[in-house]
């Protein structure tokens, strides 16, 4: 390659980084500036405590509040939370037998709603609302006020979901002690624009003191015709809206996005984990959520465990742990806050995108493809300012991205590989390992720089391709290696693999291949297949001994073979461990594509991958050694 194009090749390069740097700095000075969490309990948990423990709500709500609980989660309630201790619901003939002066108001196939008053006029605007046949208001006719509300028959089971509001005593005497509210809205069926309006005003006196909107099901109501409205309406609230992990809502992140993005992450342990979880490991997956997938609402769920009668004891001391536990991760308890802004220019990206470009046509020239590169290269280069021009720079961003991430790990290995084709010494293999290391960081961080708005930062949109970004480079090296390998007889080699006879030997080694591959793709992305047994352990481990945990693609497989790997040479027999190499410098790329977990957290958790799969890939090193010299290999 002539020195002239090689040093325009750094040129892009050094833009690209010099840009994602940029982007960097303030990315972190963002995420350091939120660090207020809010800490919630549920109101109807705090009612049941009260209730087991003798105490009152507002006792219970007294010493929570004294160990750092700071907002309380109140569930729309439903008709059938609120009979009978509120309400009653009596056939025509019933309500005939109990009124008997007003029994001409009562008629056969309707139910008659009788109780609390205020209870009563709080349902009767939800029910004109929701109910999509005509309520009948029934009043006392001595003395004019509301007596009953009269609907259609129904099913009862209707009772459990039908959301009737939020009891106001209660949210008044939560304010009073200084605790914010997380209310959360349940969908209705047939909801329609004006009754969204409609539900959301009843409680916009209580603005400013909700610390974000919560909705309870999995479609927002009235999604989609009603969200303009329903954003109108929040923004007149003044509130964010709570983006619950782990359980994804249709049109909240239409709606967020309608909202300009005023939304903070929540995060609640699942009340069928709480059986079985033990406080301390109740902690220490709160404490992550916060520290790691910027969580800023943590809703604490009680625990009510059989195996004791402390309950109230045993959740204070949660409380009280999981507050000391954030404030060592640098975490104040506080009000949550939206992200600020983050800077965003077509001319950032552009450079980045340039500086992805130049990784790519190096690679290209690197694998002796140099016509091309060129020819693939500048087809990059007019998509991209072809995308921008159309107004998609979001889906640009995101295939730059999706290139960054194939081109940039590939490019690592593909150099040392062919400065460690033939077998190297401990040192050599070191020097090697940390410049591939640095290649793959580079294309990390500036995949992370071209996809760092609001938008990535709460998960609203991901990095595009994560599988694909796993598997190509893959496919890449292993074509590249046994080419380098055979030249002229590449395609007779691939021959002769595949009219191999079958052998139970290679039948068994492809079953065992094809489950590493399912693992290995199944365990990316955002859903994955779980973890291996005592993996879980090592886990909690490495987060108490090293703060941060490193990945396990990285410092048990990645390093370790990749050492191997430049120990012994390149075989094709030793390609499975050059693969191995790979899959930890994909991984590095991959952990700063979590455009949700604060950056210096995924540059401190690579710095722990690679000390620590160093030092494991010394002690691989000898073993293999060892046995290689007993064992032909």
């Amino acid at each position: 390659m002539k020195k002239s194009i090689k040093l325009l090749l750094f040129l892009f390069l050094a833009l690209g980084v010099a840009a994602s740097l940029k982007i960097a700095v303030e990315r972190v000075r963002v995420e350091r500036a939120n660090r207020s969490v809010t800490l919630a309990v549920d109101y109807q948990e705090v009612s049941r405590l009260a209730w087991w423990t003798g105490l009152k709500e507002e006792e219970v709500l007294d010493r929570f509040k004294a160990r750092g609980i700071n907002a309380v989660l109140f569930k729309e309630q439903t008709l059938a939370e609120l009979v009978p201790q509120y309400l009653r619901v009596y056939s025509a003939e019933e309500a005939a037998r109990l009124f008997p002066e007003m029994k001409g108001y009562f008629h056969p196939g309707r139910l008659y709603l009788v109780g609390d008053r205020v209870v009563l006029k709080r349902v009767k605007i939800h029910l004109e609302n929701k109910l999509p046949s005509p309520l009948e208001v029934i009043p006392d006719v001595s003395s004019g006020d509301l007596l009953a509300l009269s609907i259609p028959s129904f099913n009862p089971a209707e009772l459990e979901n039908l959301g009737v509001g939020f009891p106001e005593d209660k949210l008044d005497m939560v304010i009073r002690k200084g605790l914010y509210l997380l209310p959360q809205i349940r969908t209705w069926p047939g909801a329609r624009a004006a009754s969204v309006a409609s539900t959301l005003r009843s409680i916009e006196g209580y603005g400013p003191y909700i610390a974000a909107l919560l909705f309870n099901d999995n479609v927002l109501p009235g999604y989609p015709g009603a969200l303009p409205v329903m954003a109108e309406e929040i923004k007149r609230l003044g509130v964010p809206v709570g983006l619950i992990e782990f359980f994804p809502q249709q049109g909240l992140k239409q709606l967020a996005l309608l909202l300009d993005k005023r939304a903070v992450r929540v995060h609640s342990i699942p009340l069928k984990d709480m059986a079985s979880l033990s406080w301390e490991e109740g902690v220490e997956r709160l404490s992550l959520a916060a520290s790691e997938r910027n969580i800023r609402i943590l809703i604490l769920h009680l625990f009510f465990r059989g195996d004791t009668s402390e309950w109230l004891n045993t959740n204070l001391k949660y409380v009280d742990t999981v507050r000391a536990s954030l404030a060592k991760e640098g975490l104040e308890r506080g009000l949550a806050q939206p992200f600020s802004g983050l800077p965003s220019s077509r001319i950032w990206w552009s450079l980045m995108a340039l500086g992805i470009l130049g990784g790519g046509i190096l690679l290209l020239k690197e694998l002796g493809l140099s016509r091309l590169s060129w020819i693939l290269g500048g087809l990059g280069l007019l998509g991209w300012l072809f995308a921008l021009g159309l107004g998609y720079v979001t889906l640009a961003r995101k295939i730059m991205a999706l290139g960054s991430a194939v081109i940039f790990p590939t490019l690592a290995l593909w150099l040392a590989f062919k400065d460690g084709h033939r077998p190297l010494g401990l040192a050599a293999s070191f020097k090697l390992v940390l410049r591939s290391t640095l290649i793959s960081l580079v294309g990390g961080l500036i995949l992370a720089g071209l996809l760092t708005d609001t938008t990535f930062l709460l998960k609203l949109d991901e990095f595009m391709g994560v599988k694909a970004s796993f598997l190509l480079p893959l496919v890449l090296f292993i074509v590249a290696a046994v080419y380098w390998e055979e030249k002229e007889r590449f395609w007779a080699v691939w021959r002769r693999w595949l009219n191999q006879n079958l052998t139970v030997l290679f039948l068994l080694l492809a079953s065992l291949g094809a489950i590493v591959i399912f693992l290995y793709l199944n365990r990316t992305g955002n859903e994955s297949v779980g973890l291996l047994p005592l993996e879980g352990q090592l886990r909690s481990l490495l987060e108490r001994v090293l703060l941060v945990r490193p990945r396990t693609k990285e410092f048990l497989l990645g390093y370790p073979f990749f050492l191997l790997a430049l120990g012994w040479g390149y075989r094709h027999r030793y390609l499975p461990f050059w693969l191995l190499a790979l899959a930890g410098q994909i991984s590095i790329v991959n952990t700063l594509a979590h455009l949700h977990t604060p950056l210096l957290i995924s540059l401190l958790r690579i710095f722990n991958g690679l000390w620590l799969g160093l030092l494991l890939g010394i002690v691989l090193v000898a073993l293999a050694n060892g046995v290689r010299s007993r064992v032909k290999l």
